[in-house]
């Protein structure tokens, strides 16, 4: 979503809903049911940056951090 930010409406659409896909998946799967909160407090934390950030000051840049420090882990773990 940040990549397209500005730029492309439509692509930023598309990363938006492919990312709430996959955190719903997440939730939906049961190995990860007690991480259920942390989640679900992501999943909101990006709704609330993709509408601007007016209910809880989230931007998206600050989730694209976050979400690398999980990227890197996982990678380094193969």
């Amino acid at each position: 979503m940040v990549r397209w930010q500005g730029h492309d409406e439509r692509l930023m659409r598309g990363a938006f809903e492919r990312a709430l896909e996959l955190l719903d998946l997440t939730l939906a799967d049961p190995r990860w049911r007690d991480r259920l909160r942390e989640i679900a407090r992501a999943r909101e934390l990006l709704c609330d940056a993709a509408a601007g950030g007016g209910e809880y000051g989230s931007a998206l840049e600050d989730l694209d951090r976050y979400f690398l420090q999980f990227g890197m882990l996982a990678r380094r773990g193969r």
